[in-house]
């Protein structure tokens, strides 16, 4: 039980180090994309970064995220390819829907988004499976080289949740994605109940070998001395 007091621990650094990170890098002045997302680009460094890209929206192309919440409403994010001027595809999230709701179309012409640069999502081991259908417009997670397979062009290696468009559409829907939350959990907590549930483990071990020993030895009888 100990040993999950200590890695309870580990998650609370591993979520310190991460709240550090997105909160340094998000803090960041916005930058035009093709400036550090480059070929070589190490891409663990550049997750949420600020960026600009203009180009124009491909709706024919937009996939879905499902499964997906906000505000504790389910529903889905609208991921919409958008066609640099540099002749480049980057995947815009443009935010989340409501099941009840259709994909709301992308705006026509030109536009200038400003976003966050995030990675591509891998399946856990656990994790859902995405279809294999070539035409499949539903996905799990923004597992680009997966999407790659159903959007033509040139696809970034990163994808871009959006913060602003200009022009603006004025809609409510897609809604902003927003920062994850930058709280520490529930690890600290869930460490100090392990650390506490070992102490009481070997507490109570230690009183009952205590016991053993004290107990004085029963149904020894001693021998009968006889007489000469």
């Amino acid at each position: 039980m100990i040993n999950l007091g200590f890695w309870q621990l580990h998650r609370l650094d591993a979520k310190r180090a991460f709240n550090s990170q997105v909160t340094a890098r998000s803090t960041f002045e916005p930058v035009p994309v093709s400036k550090i997302l480059t070929k070589d680009a190490e891409v663990t460094s550049l997750e949420w970064r600020k960026v600009i890209v203009e180009g124009i929206y491909v709706p024919s192309e937009s996939v879905t995220i499902i499964n997906r919440s906000q505000d504790g409403s389910a529903g889905y994010d609208s991921l919409v390819p958008l066609r640099t001027t540099a002749d480049e595809v980057i995947l815009v999230n443009r935010g989340f829907v409501p099941l009840s709701m259709k994909p709301p179309i992308a705006p026509s012409g030109t536009v200038q988004v400003m976003g966050y640069l995030r990675q591509s999502q891998n399946r856990s081991a656990l994790g859902a499976v995405d279809s294999s259908d070539k035409n499949a417009t539903e996905f799990q997670r923004f597992d680009i080289p997966r999407i790659s397979q159903v959007v033509t062009g040139n696809i970034a290696s990163m994808f871009l949740q959006r913060i602003t468009e200009n022009p603006a559409t004025g809609q409510q829907w897609p809604a902003i994605v927003a920062l994850p939350e930058l709280d520490e959990g529930t690890h600290f907590s869930y460490a100090m109940q392990w650390f506490f549930f070992s102490l009481v483990a070997l507490t109570a071990w230690v009183i009952v070998i205590r016991r053993k020993l004290s107990e004085k030895p029963t149904g020894v009888v001693a021998p009968e001395q006889t007489s000469v």
